[in-house]
């Protein structure tokens, strides 16, 4: 908890990251080590934490940020890529349904998230795939479909560069 106070983020205080996906690199490790617990792995895991509570505060989004036109409509877009990933299955898709062209939407993500809308929306459905990977009657097949992969191959391939962890694998952690 002093670490916390010392770097400026006392309990309860909430911060926004720019760009989002900035400590996404961390916080994946942090879940891979710590789903294998020995003791080097705990002592890791803390390190890690002190590492991603490090990034946090040199990745806090500056305030004028939030005040473009620009950052309000890669905004807008983000939202709405949140309620409706799991039916959106391309870029094109995507623009068309933001009122964007493709080029400017991709201009957007890169901006604000460093990553392509497109990603961002593979972020989103493996995400949501991992969720369900965790209930105990959850088919990966049926995981793949709800998650718009008509293809059950090319869905473990995406979740495995996602995650590092086939989603049998993933399963089984729990």
């Amino acid at each position: 908890m002093d670490f916390l106070e010392r770097c400026g983020l006392p309990p309860g205080s909430v911060s926004e990251v720019f760009p989002s996906n900035a400590l996404q690199p961390l916080l994946d490790e942090l879940i891979r080590v710590g789903a294998q617990p020995n003791s080097v792995n705990v002592n890791l895991s803390a390190e890690l934490l002190k590492c991603l509570t490090l990034r946090l505060v040199g990745t806090r989004a500056p305030l004028d940020r939030r005040e473009t036109r620009a950052y309000m409509t890669y905004q807008r877009c983000r939202g709405y890529l949140e309620q409706h990933s799991l039916r959106l299955k391309s870029l094109t898709e995507v623009a068309e349904e933001c009122h964007l062209s493709k080029p400017y939407l991709c201009r957007l993500f890169r901006r604000y998230e460093n990553q392509s809308p497109y990603q961002y929306l593979l972020r989103l459905k493996m995400n949501h795939a991992a969720e369900r990977l965790q209930q105990p009657q959850a088919l990966i097949k049926q995981v793949a479909e709800q998650t718009g992969f008509v293809d059950q191959f090319h869905f473990t391939r995406v979740f495995t560069s996602v995650f590092g962890l086939s989603p049998t694998a993933f399963r089984d952690l729990r």
